[in-house]
């Protein structure tokens, strides 16, 4: 009789795991079942969705599954509250074409804030506008197929958060094929609700907001639960996206509610420090939107109850833009203690989570050009007084109590001075938009998140090339969004979401480097590795970026080897420093600007001080604050005079304890619509301030003068008289004699002295004089 033996038994069991182990496999990856089309089972039902062949042929078919639900429909009493997780569904679920968009502004109406969306993610967008319901939390997935089995699983995965400023746009609208077919990963492509679906605010509990931000966490917690059915990774997630869709990935990199979710983070042309990154309009908004649709009750909570019964047709119609700015959101994310525990600039100085993702951000080389191009004639130039409005408006809106002093700077950086001409100074505006809105607030959250971190990676970089199909004027190099049909792969294939461009061999191979750079980092956390530069199966030439080493960004090393970043061009390099000298303007001088001005001064023109401490010290007054600067808190940002601005101060800003969570939700006045009469009476009484600190200052100079010279001349008076007594004897100084210096001022100080209102008889209290000892 035959008898296993131990080596039998092993075999055997070996061969029984193996097999339970691939059914287990099969049962978890797509299957093709008779009709041809790929299935997959979720955690909440099977989909299915289609192949597609890509009309390139170097690139492989992608699997697509399209209209995911990731939650459940925010209707009804589901509106204006967090997502819930989906139903099951049985059977199986038809994902072979995209969901509803998300309600969101009409893009037909170029006004208020929609103005700076370019012209082409204008028409990229409005066929899927044809589709919108609030029934849009929806996601996407795209992955390369591997018929022969000759891929690594699992692969990374790549989830991108769309921009538009909360109010616009769709993940559907982002086509994933390409980047999933060159790069060999996953890509995810998310909707989430927008404008007052996503971000009404209250200050409370009836509505504390951030929906928009708790969707996108989400479809994160989906991914998590669901991407290894689709080849994908959990545990090498990385988000990218651009413009708000960038603020909103800074800013789930410092939430606790996203922690584990994504490993790293890529930042395209957007940082929660820009001033549009986050909204503080809370409740009067709210209100202003109520009022409208006929929802104004006695208290909030009704207002909200109110809001949520009302079709959502009746709150998109609600005009509500005119409150808008370029340079603020009405709706988007706030800071309420939970979702965003506290200020981005505070989180990220702490480094703590935002120290454990590796990331690569940067900006485009022309991004202010969407805030001039609506301006009549602006193929001319800027001529020197509309210069000077459109700095005074810029700078009115960001920092109003210091408007005059930064505005005179400002134009002062900004103008060429060897060339001041209306076209100079159209690009000392395109300069100073994309320096201060985005390339400024992106260095800042580059520089926190290198310095001091020993734990991830950090890349820069600068796309600079113009598209040869671009709508923008010849003398605009890259603006905002012209980086994006190369990162998803839009020259490579002529069936692309961008059909109103079209793109040469150069563009297609400039396209392929920065995807190879894009999916690298999303494996690695190096854009360098695994895979190397090469392009040559576009082109016979090698691609410029084959020699190019892209080097890690560290603020805290000056030079080649620290502040590096990458050039993107048809020329690419490795230069230091972005705009160094203009960013450092931004970063050191106007929050030194921003502080009160010191006045000499106490109430009484001069403080009691003895005559001999006079003598001793030559000091008369102490420097008295006149105001106190507000910097943000956690609940309130920062507000100065009504108007909120995240550009950083001096000082971090600092979370109120007493305030009880949810720490949101502060009335606030908008933006500030100051008259001609009202700026010209700031400057008027801005004038006859200094013109008296002038006049009290320089009667302070000559009194120090007159006092150190009865000083000096008694001194040496004793000296001849007795050597040595200087050491000993006490220098007197009579009543008459301090009177009498100061009779000698009186007529040359009056008209000083009466412009201050100051009692000249306040000026030296004579009953304090008091003899003292030289040491």
């Amino acid at each position: 009789m035959f008898r296993p033996t131990n080596g039998h038994k092993m075999r055997t069991f070996c061969i029984k795991t193996f097999g339970v182990l691939v059914t287990f496999l099969i049962t978890q990856e797509e299957a093709l079942p008779q009709n041809g089309l790929p299935t997959v089972e979720t955690t909440y039902g099977q989909i299915v969705g289609k192949r597609v062949t890509l009309s390139n042929p170097r690139l492989k078919p992608v699997i697509q599954y399209l209209g995911i639900p990731y939650a459940r429909p925010p209707v009804g009493e589901l509106r204006f509250r967090p997502p819930l997780r989906p139903k099951a569904w049985p059977g199986v679920y038809n994902c072979t074409t995209f969901g509803p968009v998300c309600p969101q502004a009409n893009l037909q109406k170029k006004a208020g804030y929609l103005s700076p969306l370019p012209e082409r993610s204008r028409a990229m967008l409005k066929p899927f506008q044809d589709k919108m319901d609030e029934d849009c939390l929806y996601l996407n997935v795209y992955h390369p197929e591997d018929r022969d089995g000759s891929e690594r699983y699992p692969l990374a995965v790549m989830v991108f958060i769309h921009g538009g400023g909360y109010t616009y746009g769709a993940g559907s609208a982002y086509d994933g094929s390409v980047l999933a077919s060159l790069g060999n990963v996953v890509v995810v492509t998310v909707n989430y609700r927008l404008g007052a679906f996503g971000f009404l605010n209250t200050g409370d509990a009836s509505s504390p907001g951030n929906y928009g931000l708790l969707d996108q966490i989400a479809a994160l917690r989906w991914v998590n639960e669901n991407i290894d059915r689709f080849h994908g990774d959990p545990s090498l997630v990385t988000l990218f996206g651009v413009d708000t869709g960038a603020a909103a990935v800074n800013l789930l990199m410092l939430t606790p509610s996203a922690d584990g979710l994504f490993r790293r983070a890529i930042l395209q042309s957007g940082s929660s420090l820009a001033s549009w990154a986050l909204s503080t309009g809370g409740r009067r908004i709210t209100n202003l939107l109520a009022e409208q649709i006929d929802c104004c009750k006695p208290n909030i909570s009704k207002t909200v109850e109110c809001l949520r019964k009302k079709p959502y047709q009746d709150i998109m119609s609600a005009d509500i833009r005119m409150l808008g700015s370029q340079f603020f959101p009405i709706f988007g994310p706030v800071v309420d203690g939970d979702v965003i525990p506290d200020h981005p600039r505070n989180l990220m100085s702490a480094g703590g989570q935002f120290w454990t993702y590796d990331a690569l951000l940067g900006v485009t080389e022309s991004e202010g050009y969407m805030y001039i191009s609506d301006l009549r004639s602006i193929e001319d130039g800027v001529s020197a007084d509309g210069f000077k409005l459109l700095i005074g408006d810029f700078v009115n809106q960001l920092f109003p109590n210091r408007e005059a002093e930064i505005t005179d700077a400002v134009a002062f950086i900004y103008t060429n001075w060897g060339e001041d001409t209306n076209k100079t100074r159209r690009s000392g505006l395109l300069r100073m938009f994309t320096e201060q809105q985005m390339g400024v607030p992106s260095i800042q959250t580059a520089n926190m998140h290198s310095t001091g971190n020993t734990r991830s990676g950090t890349f820069f970089y600068t796309f600079n090339y113009r598209p040869t199909s671009s709508p923008t004027p010849e003398w605009v190099e890259a603006a905002h969004g012209e980086e994006i049909p190369f990162v998803f792969g839009a020259p490579l294939i002529s069936d692309t979401m961008f059909k109103n461009m079209t793109f040469t061999k150069l563009e297609s191979m400039l396209s392929t480097a920065i995807m190879t750079y894009w999916t690298n980092f999303a494996k690695t956390g190096s854009p360098n590795e695994p895979r190397k530069q090469e392009t040559t199966f576009l082109h016979l030439r090698p691609n410029r970026y084959e020699d190019v080493l892209w080097k890690p960004y560290n603020s805290e090393i000056v030079g080649q080897e620290g502040d590096s970043y990458m050039y993107f061009g048809m020329r690419p390099r490795v230069p230091s420093g972005y705009r160094s000298q203009r960013v450092a303007f931004w970063k050191e001088l106007v929050p030194k600007l921003l502080k009160p001005p010191q006045v000499v001064g106490n109430g009484n023109a001069y403080p009691t001080h003895s005559l001999s401490e006079l003598c001793a010290r030559l000091d008369v007054g102490r420097a008295i604050l006149v105001g106190n600067e507000v910097v943000p808190t956690r609940a309130m940002g920062d507000q100065r005079n009504g108007v909120v601005t995240c550009f950083p101060t001096t000082q971090a800003p600092t979370a109120d304890p007493s305030l009880q969570r949810p720490k949101v939700g502060f009335d606030m006045t908008w933006t500030p619509k100051w008259s001609s009469v009202d700026r010209r009476n700031r400057n008027r009484g801005y004038s006859s301030e200094l013109s008296v600190v002038i006049a009290v200052g320089t009667s302070l100079l000559f009194v120090n003068v007159v006092v150190f010279a009865v000083c000096y001349h008694r001194k040496e008076r004793k000296s001849k008289e007795k050597p040595g007594a200087h050491t000993q004897d006490k220098v007197r100084l009579k009543v008459s004699d301090v009177q009498e210096m100061i009779k000698m001022m009186e007529f040359q100080d009056s008209t000083s002295l009466e412009a201050d209102g100051t009692n000249k008889s306040e000026l030296v209290d004579t009953t304090t004089i008091k003899s003292s000892r030289l040491v």
